[in-house]
């Protein structure tokens, strides 16, 4: 047997072994492959970039599991940048499961010495979606008595400064464009039309296009979509996360299996090529 039709016959195990390390290997230890910097994501940076130091921010974490992939890479990137400009969180969920990923990127903050209560503050989960978001916006207070974890906003000292939406410097959504949570629209009315409060979105890569439209008309500052966004945002704040992470770990994957089908593909026409004819033509 020639070395064509073992290729064409190589052991599938040895494929999904090197599809393993494909994707162990940058989990580990990152690569950091280039990324390029897309205009959607550099704009997105530029806003908050412009936010005055110290401001309050509103984020809104709307998605279930399944999307975590590739939502809570962007609260961790945008949240490096919030804690290099000491800006402020409020967290809220729209989703029963949503505060457990609202818990897990906010211990970013934990590396920049911010203080719970002080500096950000889990709220925690909300029923209603956009009723809910439209009391909310006029009196938090209505909404929310404690926070996530029982303690009375009156013992919070940042809750001391929020009496409307109108006092978040910006709002932020992570989405996945739910059924019965808070959507990105319900958030574009209830943010930007009814209080004026500036809008970023985090969206999965199918709603990109979807939602590209609040951008051109101006009622979305800046959008981030899929992974790659997170990636993107990773290299404008130099901190490489899990997004890098997963765009190393699925390019390596991407790039091993366009290398098997090149060869398996050139081993079947040498192999072909290289195999004499059987039989004379017929007369």
């Amino acid at each position: 047997m020639d070395i064509f039709e073992k290729l064409q016959n190589l052991d599938k195990r040895v494929f999904y072994l090197l599809m393993a390390l494909a994707i162990a290997i940058p989990t580990i230890s990152p690569i950091g492959l280039p990324v390029e910097v897309t205009p959607a994501v550099q704009r997105t940076y530029d806003f908050v970039k412009s936010l005055p130091e110290g401001s309050i921010v509103l984020m809104g974490y709307d998605y279930e599991p399944g999307d975590e992939i590739d939502l809570n890479p962007m609260a961790q990137a945008l949240y490096h940048q919030f804690a290099e400009k000491k800006i402020k969180v409020v967290a809220i969920a729209s989703f029963p499961s949503a505060p457990m990923f609202a818990e897990y990127t906010m211990k970013v903050f934990e590396k920049y010495g911010y203080e719970y209560g002080k500096d950000y503050v889990h709220l925690g989960y909300y029923a209603g979606a956009e009723s809910t978001l439209a009391a909310f916006g006029n009196d938090p207070r209505s909404i929310f008595s404690t926070d996530f974890y029982g303690t009375p906003l009156s013992e919070l000292p940042l809750m001391k400064n929020i009496s409307s939406m109108k006092d978040f410097a910006m709002a932020v959504t992570l989405n996945d464009g739910p059924t019965n949570g808070t959507g990105t629209h319900d958030w574009v009315r209830q943010a930007v039309m009814a209080h004026g409060v500036p809008l970023i979105m985090g969206v999965t890569g199918v709603l990109a296009a979807s939602n590209e439209t609040y951008v051109q008309s101006g009622q979305c500052k800046g959008i981030l979509a899929g992974l790659r966004a997170a990636a993107e945002y990773e290299k404008l704040t130099d901190k490489k996360g899990s997004g890098t992470v997963g765009m190393d770990a699925q390019s390596i994957a991407h790039l091993l299996i366009v290398i098997f089908v090149v060869m398996g593909n050139v081993a079947m026409f040498l192999s072909k090529k290289a195999t004499p004819a059987k039989g004379g033509a017929k007369r």
